[in-house]
């Protein structure tokens, strides 16, 4: 462990991850220094040591860190251009190469459910009759619980075409609207920590988009691995727009579209 970490912040992550098993150590020490002091102080602490002591304490404060630490922020088909490049390119060459069954699809880090309703719409337009999969993963609790009940505002839906809000979408008397029961019944969620918990397999296609950017270049390497391992050959990973897997190839990994990573089809035989 780094000696350049200040004492109250190397004490503040070794406790929280004894207290919710969240390893600190793996994202940016600077990134996250600064946000765990600003955290710290709109609690009402000067120092993290005073904060841990309150996480420790009081589960209400812990239920509110834990929320503040999840990157909560989205929207469907977020990046619309990317999106747009998805379904006009490698939905269909992936729904091909699954020779008539269904894709086995996992949206990691899904927060409150925007990603995964997205791909939910795309799989039901573009394979309507086939038995999708699709696994929706966050470390979040409490935004799982929000994702399951499918319920959105207009700012979630503004890049959602008129048809597709009509189509997939009931509006609500408070003014939001929620994801059709069809649409919600295809996402199984769940929690992950993808630091540690074991990835779903032989994925077709795995979204991890926005979440990456947090972990420092070990831990992003570790991941990168793992989602390879956790594609079938052939199978494609999207990623972020601010996001690019380092030394792909080193790695592996085909880049047959910025954002979009290939692990190589098995060779023929």
């Amino acid at each position: 462990m780094s000696t350049a970490l200040a004492p109250d912040y190397e004490r503040f992550c070794g406790g929280v991850k004894r207290l919710c098993g969240i390893d600190l150590f793996q994202y940016r020490p600077g990134q996250m220094e600064r946000r765990l002091r600003s955290f710290a102080r709109r609690a009402g602490h000067d120092d993290l040591d005073g904060y841990l002591t309150a996480l420790r304490r009081d589960v209400a404060a812990r239920s509110a860190f834990l929320d503040h630490m999840t990157i909560n922020v989205s929207e469907l088909f977020r990046n619309p251009e990317r999106f747009l490049e998805l379904e006009q390119r490698f939905m269909p060459e992936l729904l091909a190469a699954a020779t008539g069954r269904g894709l086995r699809v996992w949206s990691a880090g899904c927060s409150y459910g925007a990603e995964p309703y997205t791909l939910a719409i795309l799989l039901m337009e573009a394979g309507p009759r086939r038995a999708h999969e699709l696994v929706a993963t966050d470390i979040d609790e409490t935004v799982l619980a929000r994702a399951r009940d499918g319920y959105f505002t207009d700012a979630d839906l503004q890049h959602v075409t008129p048809e597709r809000r009509a189509r997939w979408f009931d509006p609500q008397p408070d003014g939001r609207l929620r994801a059709k029961g069809e649409l919600r019944r295809m996402v199984r969620f769940g929690r992950l920590d993808l630091l540690k918990d074991p990835y779903p397999r032989t994925r077709d296609l795995i979204l991890c988009r926005n979440v990456v950017i947090y972990f420092n270049e070990d831990a992003k390497e570790r991941m990168y691995r793992r989602f390879f391992d956790a594609l079938r050959p052939g199978g494609t990973l999207f990623v972020g727009s601010t996001e690019r897997v380092s030394d792909a190839a080193r790695l592996g990994w085909e880049r047959p579209a910025t954002f979009f990573y290939r692990r190589p089809a098995a060779p023929a035989r």
